[in-house]
């Protein structure tokens, strides 16, 4: 009896030892997936959010070089709003898009050029502009060298986004398996985790039931030994009274 005890109380604990051990694996499992998936996801972020800030960059660009057209074409200031405080606009994207790929060595080596193009294309639009002004009409060699450097500026963008969207690909990929093997991961660990309880619940119940039988036949067995020890006693009495006559019997022993 005590021995099927000490076998149920370490089969239970060997049971929560395992439970507990395949909790904290599949949590950490789990714990790691949803990680994963979480940095994919704001690596897919990162990658949207370069492309918005070069695209805005190339945008207001665009409008400050339409407003030097219609400008040098009428010489109506109206047409000069959207370059006016477009340099400082373009500034800041260029060096929210510098940051935000301060970890992409390959599009940090195009930065300087980008800025160089940035600063003589102002520059060449601030001249007309003056010129228009004085009365000067624009040079045809200046207007070509700016819709050169602005062509440089769109290709240099192209790529740089080409490059994010390279990253965008293999980081959606990324993001995309793991949102697959986080569930099947929650799933198997769940399903694990039922499964050892119900393994090691089966076991308890097997030992309890054992535990029942012991207890049954030791029950059994004590109330033969008491019926014994009184047939023997009501037995020594009558001889110790006297009567030597009196025999037990086999059958007054079971």
């Amino acid at each position: 009896m005590h021995k099927n005890q000490k076998s149920a109380k370490r089969n239970l604990l060997f049971g929560f030892a395992v439970s507990l051990s395949v909790l904290l694996v599949s949590s950490g499992i789990s714990y790691f997936s949803i990680s994963q998936l979480l940095d994919s996801q704001q690596l897919v972020e990162h990658t949207s959010q370069v492309k918005y800030t070069l695209d805005n960059l190339i945008s207001v660009m665009k409008d400050a070089e339409t407003g030097q057209r219609g400008y040098l074409l009428t010489g109506n200031d109206v047409f000069l709003e959207p370059y006016k405080g477009s340099k400082s606009k373009v500034m800041d994207l260029y060096m929210d898009a510098q940051h935000l790929t301060i970890d992409n060595q390959v599009q940090q080596k195009d930065f300087p050029q980008l800025e160089k193009l940035i600063q003589e294309k102002y520059s060449i639009i601030q001249k007309t502009i003056a010129d228009k002004k004085d009365g000067i009409p624009p040079a045809v060699s200046t207007l070509i060298r700016g819709k050169e450097i602005m062509d440089s500026i769109r290709k240099m963008i192209n790529i740089m986004n080409t490059r994010e969207d390279e990253l965008m690909i293999l980081r959606n990929a990324k993001m995309n398996k793991f949102s697959a093997l986080t569930p099947i991961f929650i799933a198997f660990a769940a399903l694990l985790g039922m499964l050892v309880t119900v393994i090691f619940y089966r076991k308890i119940q097997q030992n309890n039931l054992v535990s029942f039988r012991l207890e049954q036949e030791l029950s059994g067995k004590k109330k033969m030994v008491e019926h014994q020890i009184e047939v023997v006693s009501t037995v020594a009495q009558k001889i110790s009274s006297g009567d030597y006559s009196v025999r037990i019997d086999k059958k007054d022993l079971q």
